[in-house]
């Protein structure tokens, strides 16, 4: 019980830091631009959203090269180093923050000493700009609000990365202190509420002995006073909208309001159309349903996007969205259109899990089929190639079940 609850408190956690991305910006550019002129930094954070990180670091390395106080643009590049990483590990898509999610099984995941250095060098900068700013001006809105967004980012770095739940918790508290604060002095600084409604909405979702626990240190949460806090900066935010959105989004999800998970990452996806996670999100909430036909044509469009090589679609997991494509199709009890999409699963590079899993269900479809030989062969790949994983496991015992019932004689 006590994991499980822990879980729940690094789900929102992950939510909110993780698979959203931090706010935008509160300060104007040290020199004002001519009102044709883009905000290199918003070009930045439009990369970002989309993923494109190698442009989105050129653009804000380039600007805090002539403006290095802008605590936007360094929170930013901070959050590109990270996601990038998150990215490539597969750390973006929200199912990993469930209660059985990857991004809570295994251990610490190991990170190079020039990646650490990297991050925190650049939030060592930025927590430095906004303290200083804060000794000369207590009442600073924006360095309390990045202040509090610098945490935030150290936080996911902890949950996701060192798997450090207690520390992630701990970077969150100061990042909802930072905010908590700035609420008091301006009410009305709406993106501030999403952290402090984050916090909310986990503590009020806790059952009443982790609430007993969570009072004596001092904070009482409420799950319905969090969750219209979010609510409203989707709907008054400035600069965290996004961020709310995308939060709001996975809550919906966990609470079975698919519906509404769905409108708001549909939005999402249009803003931000070269990043592939909305529409996965988005086959995900049909899938919760039941509805197979739609989450297949979601999928079956990022493949199509995908093979036509469009902006943002080249370097999907391909090998994961074509087996997630094949169990749509084997859900409608279209058998052959599932077996394609396992089969172009399977000829990826076979350091890929997904690559096996496509195998395992392909191979459960031939059973059914009677293609005893074919399912044979799949199950012998996964259980040779990797042995020690679930699917290795259950792969073997398909081949001993098999091996105990051989086929009849003119069968």
């Amino acid at each position: 019980m006590k994991k499980r609850h822990s879980s729940i408190v690094v789900l929102g956690l992950a939510a909110a830091v993780a698979f959203s991305q931090p706010a935008s910006s509160l300060c104007a550019p040290a020199k004002t631009a001519v009102a044709s002129d883009p905000d290199p930094v918003q070009v930045a954070i439009d990369h970002y959203h989309n993923l494109e990180h190698e442009a989105a670091r050129q653009q804000l390395e380039a600007w805090l090269a002539t403006h290095p106080g802008d605590l936007r643009a360094r929170n930013y590049l901070a959050s590109v180093i990270l996601q990038r990483e998150l990215l490539h590990r597969e750390l973006l898509e929200s199912q990993v923050y469930g209660p059985h999610g990857e991004a809570f099984q295994g251990k610490k995941a190991p990170v190079s000493p020039a990646f650490q250095q990297e991050l925190f060098g650049v939030l060592s900068k930025a927590e430095s700009i906004a303290e200083d700013r804060l000794r000369q001006n207590p009442r600073d809105e924006e360095a309390l609000y990045w202040a509090g967004v610098t945490h935030v980012t150290r936080a996911i770095y902890q949950l996701t990365l060192a798997k450090a739940n207690l520390a992630a918790i701990g970077e969150a508290k100061e990042a909802r202190k930072y905010h908590a604060q700035l609420l008091g002095l301006n009410p009305n600084f709406i993106d501030a509420l999403l952290v402090v409604g984050t916090y909310d909405y986990v503590v009020g979702s806790l059952p009443w002995y982790m609430k007993v626990l969570a009072s004596l240190i001092g904070y009482r949460g409420n799950r319905e006073r969090g969750l219209a806090a979010m609510e409203r900066v989707t709907r008054e935010g400035r600069w965290a909208r996004d961020d709310a959105k995308n939060f709001l989004a996975i809550l919906y999800f966990r609470e079975r309001r698919y519906p509404e998970a769905r409108v708001l990452l549909e939005d999402l996806s249009r803003s931000y159309p070269r990043n592939y996670l909305f529409p996965q999100e988005i086959a995900r909430t049909y899938k919760a349903q039941g509805d197979w036909k739609s989450a297949a044509k979601v999928y079956d469009e990022i493949l199509s996007k995908y093979t036509a090589s469009e902006p943002g679609f080249k370097s999907i997991p391909a090998a994961k969205i074509y087996y997630q494509a094949g169990q749509a199709h084997a859900g409608m009890g279209e058998t052959e259109a599932a077996l394609e999409r396992y089969g172009k699963a399977a000829k990826f590079p076979d350091n890929d899990i997904d690559v096996y899993r496509a195998e395992l269900a392909a191979a459960e479809l031939c059973l059914q089929q009677n293609r005893r030989a074919e399912a044979l062969r799949k199950y012998e790949r996964v259980a040779t190639a990797v042995p020690d994983t679930d699917e290795g496991k259950a792969a073997r015992r398909s081949l001993e079940r098999l091996q105990q019932h051989p086929p009849q004689r003119g069968s």
